[in-house]
């Protein structure tokens, strides 16, 4: 599914200013809960704009899932961003938003130079500009490579034909007297001259219109609920066309209203088909189908990017959860804590407006039966005022409110109050931790969501059929002499070879297709094999069966692997609570310095394996196991479970398990992610990986705390630092390459990291050593993007193989990017990863660059096979995970050299 509501994010609609009656009452500090003996009326001081929920890849990263057991929260990816190298649809509802989205964009200019990228000292390139507009390119260097096979594809992006000729005129607008603070107000009074004006869109003080009405123009209306003349005078202040480099902001609302007048409804920033819902009874969900869609330049020509979207919705309300909740603790601050720890955070739609909003706060003193001031200067209570807007009446008037904190946009625009949200009226969107962790609900979900190749596309031309086909469509593109293409984008992408996978003892060659050598590799000698000499087995009197069946397999499994196992030190517990493993432990470690300490869980309870975490990889520096009962009882699979188990333990004791050939033998990759910490709520966690040997099998981890960019920049600074430190302890010499892999960057953000991490970073490298001088590249992945391609077999359409290369037609003109299928997609349609590289002075050529990179995801230790990032990204995710939901402090240093969070 689109799995785009997992990161908990908010868009918006356009802005409602005070004393606009709007979906919502937003409540504020002097909000109080009449008395019986006296109701009291309070003003709800701002009414805030819809939330959006953002999105995701439908397919992640392949990685086992049944070795470490981890606690049973979601694993959300890392900063979620939206659309493969495309710009994100302008916020708001039809094209009465397109102010501010064309006003001020500015264009980056073409720059001399020698190789990849601008200047980075370049002070002219430090205003605010279009991230997409950016040249990350020298003019005129190649940026497609030529080696491999190639094989005939299907994009996803659709051609947007004809030369529009027509231009947009655009007037500063001003009302006398000026006390029209309401932008509703301010469209029904120029509303009265449609005729005249033609307006496209306003936002309340800029207006533009196909009619060019002279450098100023005065008109008058009148204001019935006040009964005044008002005076309205428009000021033109610019000229709009197609070729302005702003079009393609106006493109994605002209497709927006496309499909609005196909039928379809928005809820957050995609639209859905409301009379195509599933209803999944068994589990009180529905789940509604849709599009996501996106305009761009991309290499000259204006193309659509769209994409199949899942809303899933519960059918159950936030009234009736909290019901439920309540209904299972006798105490009433118990109840309310787990109610706080289930809601907070979570996406939920309104059942009258289908506008989403995030939940941030249960305000449980506040009631439906409070009062606000309306426009008139009337009180109104909740009550009345759903009543007479959307007729719908609220049963109980005792149940406590939702609250929903304004967007940072909003705070900007200076909305601080937040919204006010009746629990009746709202349903939870998106997949919740609890859903995640059911089986049985996640398979139903993904027979819906998970779609093929060959019907994604169907759907896909099926929407584009129904926009060329549909007289209102028609006429409306007509309106702007615009067309679409009557199919998919077809091109040509590259197949890179396979990798040989080497061991110690052997070589292995894996099928290209399916890209994994588990079976081939799983009794292959290390390169480098972990050593379990003295370690700890923890575990719970009853579990005493299967932990000793488990040793005894670890040592058949791990020895063909060229691991030394010796029979370890065992701890028997009474019970299973967090205090007694932790204390078992102390005890054990006193004065002991053990390779490893395996803990069997009977369940993955979240309090417990962070407290084991946070001692043995903050305290005592130990890499640790976590195993569930529930793993090792499937029958007739604990031998295929402890191989994995014993490969992961010989990666987190500093093992080196396979490599691939390597050609520079001079090279440090570096790996940058960054998580969001749950309990430390305005810090970030970047984890920082980088290799520190040639075959780029070992590695250095580092973490930085941040909660400023600046922070972030120093940090990276001193990890890079610390990196050819260890680089150079290990190989006597400094890397003569380096290669930065940066993910969990935005296109929004990346201005700022080529302004100030590019320099940053320059300069750490003199600071090392005296006149060393790396070449060195830094790289943005995307990993969530809306492009997907399929492989055209005769009639039917297959998910291109692993080493699928295009780096041309859909990319940027300005730069230097292309997308790699690397992994093997066995469900659904495989989803592509975006590299954009904004800094080159490898003088690697372009094949060189795309090889390396596909070589990079073979590499990851917790997967025989390939995976959708280079190695170093997903271990810097594993990292800032475990630090961002468990540990929130840094590591023991001694673990730095070891993938303990594997």
């Amino acid at each position: 599914m689109s799995e785009r509501g997992r990161a908990r994010g908010r868009g918006r609609s356009r802005p409602v200013v005070p004393g606009e009656t709007s979906g919502e009452p937003s409540g504020a500090a002097g909000v109080t809960e009449p008395s019986e003996e006296a109701p009291i009326s309070s003003t709800l001081t701002s009414l805030i704009p819809t939330p959006i929920v953002p999105t995701t890849s439908d397919t992640p990263t392949s990685e086992w899932s049944t070795t470490e057991a981890v606690p049973s929260v979601q694993q959300s990816a890392i900063r979620r961003i939206g659309g493969g190298g495309t710009m994100s649809i302008p916020r708001g509802r039809g094209l009465d938003k397109l102010a501010p989205h064309m006003a001020g964009m500015s264009i980056g200019e073409h720059r001399e130079g020698r190789s990849r990228g601008l200047p980075i000292h370049d002070e002219s390139q430090s205003r605010s500009v279009d991230p997409t507009r950016v040249n990350f390119r020298e003019p005129g260097s190649e940026k497609k490579g030529t080696s491999g096979d190639l094989i005939p594809l299907i994009a996803n992006y659709v051609r947007i034909l004809s030369a529009p000729q027509w231009s947009l005129y655009q007037y500063h607008v001003t009302f006398t007297p000026d006390n029209i603070d309401s932008r509703k107000t301010r469209r029904e009074l120029l509303g009265q001259h449609k005729g005249d004006l033609q307006d496209v869109a306003f936002d309340g003080q800029t207006l533009y219109s196909f009619n060019d009405l002279g450098d100023d123009h005065e008109i008058k209306s009148h204001h019935e609920a006040t009964s005044q003349d008002i005076t309205i005078q428009l000021h033109k202040v610019a000229v709009q066309g197609p070729e302005s480099p702003n079009f393609f902001h106006l493109s994605n609302l002209i497709m927006r209203k496309l499909l609005e007048l196909a039928g379809m409804r928005m809820i957050g920033r995609s639209y859905y088909q409301f009379d195509k819902k599933i209803d999944i009874d068994r589990f009180s969900l529905t789940l509604f189908p849709g599009f996501e869609t996106a305009v761009n330049v991309y290499e000259g020509a204006l193309m659509m990017n769209v994409d199949l979207s899942h809303k899933v919705i519960n059918n159950v309300s936030i009234y009736q959860r909290l019901q439920n909740i309540f209904a299972q603790f006798q105490e009433y601050k118990l109840a309310q804590d787990t109610a706080m720890r289930e809601l907070i955070g979570q996406i939920v739609i309104t059942t009258y407006n289908h506008k989403t909003y995030k939940i941030d706060d249960i305000a449980w003193d506040k009631t439906p039966q409070i009062t606000f001031s309306r426009r008139d200067g009337k009180d109104v209570s909740l009550i009345d005022y759903y009543q007479e807007r959307y007729q719908l009446q609220i049963i109980d008037h005792t149940q406590p409110l939702l609250v929903s904190k304004p967007s940072r946009r909003n705070r900007r625009a200076g909305i601080t109050g937040p919204i006010l949200l009746i629990p009746e009226f709202c349903r939870e969107t998106g997949i919740s931790d609890s859903m995640r962790s059911d089986f049985n609900l996640m398979k139903e979900l993904a027979s819906y969501t998970h779609i093929e190749p060959t019907p994604r596309y169907k759907a896909l031309m099926d929407m584009v059929n129904t926009i060329n086909t549909s007289p209102r469509c028609r006429q409306y593109m007509a309106k702007w002499n615009l067309r679409l293409d009557d199919n998919l984008t077809e091109l040509e992408g590259r197949i890179l070879e396979p990798e040989v996978i080497n061991y110690s003892d052997k070589s292995v060659r894996y099928k290209q297709q399916e890209a994994d050598w588990s079976r081939d590799g799983r009794s292959c000698r290390h390169i480098k094999p972990g050593h379990l000499d003295k370690w700890l087995v923890v575990y719970e009197g009853k579990q005493k069966p299967i932990a000793n069946e488990l040793i005894n397999t670890l040592y058949n499994v791990c020895t063909p692997m060229g691991m030394r196992v010796e029979y370890p030190e065992l701890a028997e517990l009474q019970n299973d609570r967090p205090e007694t493993y932790l204390k078992a432990i102390e005890q054990f470690c006193v004065n002991q310095q053990y390779n490893l300490v395996l803990c069997v869980l009977s369940n993955n309870r979240k309090d417990r394996y962070d407290a084991l975490k946070k001692f043995l990889c903050m305290d005592t520096g130990i890499p640790s196991q976590m195993v569930l009962m529930k793993t090792l009882t499937k029958r007739g699979q604990l031998m295929s479970v402890a191989t994995k188990i014993g490969i992961q333990i010989s990666a987190k004791l500093g093992g080196e398990i396979w490599s691939v050939p390597i050609p520079s033998k001079s090279l440090m990759i570096i790996g940058i992610d960054s998580y969001h910490d749950k309990k430390r709520k305005q810090v970030s966690v970047a984890a920082f990986v980088a290799t520190t040997n040639s075959q780029c099998t070992s590695y250095y981890s580092r973490i930085v705390m941040q909660t400023t960019t600046q922070e972030l920049v120093d940090g990276i600074s001193v990890c890079i630092r610390d990196a050819l430190k260890a680089y150079f302890m290990q190989n006597n010499t400094m890397p003569e390459r380096i290669v930065i892999y940066r993910d969990g960057v935005g296109d929004g953000q990346l201005q700022a990291v080529y302004e100030h991490e590019l320099p940053q970073i320059e300069q750490t490298f003199s600071k090392v050593q005296e006149g060393y001088t790396p070449k060195w590249a830094m790289i943005i992945v995307k990993k969530r993007g809306c492009s997907r391609f399929f492989s055209k077999n005769n009639e039917q359409l297959y998910n291109p193989p692993p080493g699928t290369i295009i780096d041309h037609t859909v990319t940027h003109q300005n730069w230097f990017d292309f997308y790699l299928i690397s992994q093997c997609a066995r469900q659904g349609t495989a989803a592509p990863t975006h590299f954009n590289v904004i800094w080159d002075r490898t003088t690697f050529k372009v094949d060189h660059i795309q090889r390396l990179t596909f070589k990079l995801c073979h590499l990851y230790y917790n997967w025989p096979g390939t995976i959708r990032v280079p190695m170093v990204c997903q271990y810097a995710h594993k990292l800032a995970y475990l630090v961002g939901q468990s540990l929130h402090q840094d590591f023991h240093h001694d673990l730095s050299n070891k993938l303990f969070y594997l």
